[in-house]
């Protein structure tokens, strides 16, 4: 009887290693799902964008982050740098073109003036905005 239980013992500590083998080769083993990128969307955000043409500061009701290179600001919201503050709303912006836009109305303000539009695109790196729809400009004198 006295030479089963070290040979019993013996048994059991050699499952248990087999069994620790087993669980660190299923727990190591990458997981073959891929995982899908969701969006990212801040609240009441204001930030500033260092691009080719400068310092803009961006701020909206609701940022949704749809890549690395395209944020929408969704609400009303605005972009501002040296030369010009456009306010409007659900302004799309290609960081890697900076190129902003939007379908919504918008205003634009500057040394010279105000200027209302039906929407923009902006191609920030060429200096250069382009409106849509009916256009009016108030001068500041």
């Amino acid at each position: 009887m006295n030479k089963i239980i070290p040979k019993i013992i013996n048994i059991a500590i050699f499952l248990i290693l087999i069994i620790q083998t087993i669980i660190y080769f299923y727990s190591s083993t990458p997981s073959t799902k891929v995982f899908t990128q969701k969006n990212i969307t801040v609240e009441n955000f204001s930030s500033i964008v260092l691009s080719n043409s400068g310092i803009t500061k961006i701020g909206s009701e609701k940022l949704n982050k749809i890549d690395d290179n395209n944020i929408y600001l969704k609400g009303s919201s605005y972009l501002e740098n040296n030369d010009y503050k456009i306010y409007g709303s659900d302004i799309s912006i290609n960081m890697s073109k900076e190129i902003s836009s939007s379908e919504q109305k918008v205003e634009v303000v500057n040394s010279m003036g105000v200027l209302k539009a039906k929407g923009f695109k902006n191609f920030d790196s060429q200096g250069k905005i382009f409106f849509k729809g009916e256009v009016t400009f108030k001068s500041h004198e």
